[in-house]
């Protein structure tokens, strides 16, 4: 997809220019800069923008509570959480559709863009999601490993792509995520749910229909529980 300029873009999410040249500058969307200071937005990071803006409109936790709701629907127990916030976690699972969850909980992370030299070796630190975990679904999808999808354990996505031999790309592929959990994860593969969600903030239609229909399966099997 070809760059946009800060106007076009502003046009295109129906923005003011300024708040576009935020969206740029903050690095929301991934672009470049060029030598006369004209910004250029990268036309698939701003169509990722739009599927997460899509997500995230109407409704939003901090990133505590969305890591809960998570949590909880995949059968655990959110033990960071008070009572009173597991009560409306649990209110939220029974009233939100799977498009209102994954809306709600998409602003917990921020995935990284790259390209890595060696993806099996790139993605052995991280703890996998999205489509690098697709099979734990058991949604059709099966796990990708020319790819790189994950969270980092410790530290910035920047700091374990350079350790990594990966190299920052608006277009790249491989996705290491911001590690926001409010408590240390000891696993190699995220919950479910983390998972589902993850998939479902994608631009390909396959992996967002395949996490948003885990995310409602996932919720009617805790209705029937809870």
């Amino acid at each position: 997809m070809a760059d946009l300029t800060a106007t076009e873009l502003a046009d295109r999410l129906g923005v003011t220019r300024q708040r576009a040249l935020g969206l740029l500058g903050s690095g929301v969307i991934a672009g470049r800069r060029l030598a006369n200071g004209v910004w250029l937005a990268d036309g698939d990071a701003v169509a990722r923008y739009e599927v997460v803006a899509r997500r995230g409109r109407g409704r939003s936790l901090d990133r505590s509570t969305a890591w809960g709701v998570l949590w909880t629907l995949s059968g655990l127990r959110a033990d960071w959480l008070g009572e009173t916030t597991r009560a409306r976690v649990r209110r939220r699972l029974r009233e939100w559709s799977a498009d209102d969850l994954v809306r709600a909980t998409a602003g917990r992370t921020v995935a990284h863009r790259y390209t890595a030299a060696n993806a099996e070796r790139a993605a052995a630190g991280l703890i996998a999601t999205g489509r690098a975990a697709a099979d734990a679904l058991g949604s059709g999808l099966i796990n990708d490993r020319r790819r790189v999808s994950g969270y980092v354990r410790s530290g910035s996505p920047d700091e374990y792509a350079e350790s990594h031999f990966m190299v920052a790309d608006v277009a790249g592929q491989d996705l290491v995520y911001e590690n926001t959990l409010p408590v240390d994860f000891d696993g190699d593969v995220m919950p479910d749910a983390v998972i589902a969600a993850d998939l479902a903030t994608s631009v390909d239609t396959r992996e967002r229909s395949a996490g948003l229909q885990s995310i409602e399966k996932m919720r009617r099997v805790w209705l029937a529980v809870d």
